[in-house]
């Protein structure tokens, strides 16, 4: 319940009435454990009917690693409406995938994750809404530079590379060691895979 999924649905039902489009759908994937879950799922698809996007929304439930990788391959945009989430670890798998996050305005996609050009924050119907109809409106050349900000942030900020080497600058720092040389090292190799890439 946390994650908040009703908001999703009522967001994009009023996305779709607002735009009249019928050619978008919202795919909701996640995993089901139990009971609690299934019933939750049940009582989405109920609120799909409801607002009148029943045949509009997809439930993936428990899919396999290549087939979410192919949603994500072929979405645009990304809904994160968990309130106050201390990371958002979803909302970096969209960017780096090149889809544009609309996250929550609170938490780690606020203070960390999504920043200006690269996506949008929202906390209501109305401000997820608006934000999908923005996206869909974009020209070519301006999604595709939200998209390529979005990957270059989390590359630069969340990747492996870059974990290493703050780690190894605030170790130098706390074991008071000249440990320089392995941050150069690591430089010097990130250099010459920049230079084998653009070769």
């Amino acid at each position: 319940p946390e994650k908040d999924h009703k908001l999703q649905v009522e967001s994009f039902a009023k996305f779709v009435e607002k735009s009249g489009r019928r050619d978008v759908r919202l795919t909701l994937v996640g995993g089901v454990r139990n009971q609690a879950d299934r019933d939750r799922v049940t009582s989405l698809l109920e609120l799909t009917r409801s607002l009148g996007v029943e045949e509009l929304v997809e439930f993936k439930v428990s899919i396999p690693y290549p087939e979410l990788y192919q949603i994500l391959s072929d979405s645009l945009v990304g809904l994160h409406t968990m309130w106050n989430e201390h990371f958002g670890i979803g909302v970096v798998e969209f960017m780096a995938a090149g889809i544009v996050p609309i996250a929550h305005n609170s938490g780690g996609p606020k203070l960390d994750i999504v920043v200006p050009g690269a996506g949008f924050l929202a906390s209501t119907v109305e401000q997820y809404s608006d934000h999908m109809t923005r996206v869909l409106e974009m020209g070519e050349e301006e999604l595709e530079n939200m998209r390529r900000r979005g990957r270059d942030h989390v590359k630069g900020t969340f990747s492996d590379e870059t974990f290493r080497k703050v780690f190894m600058e605030k170790c130098v720092g706390v074991l008071d060691m000249d440990l320089q040389w392995i941050v150069e090292e690591e430089e010097k190799e990130e250099e010459e895979e920049e230079e084998a890439d653009c070769n």
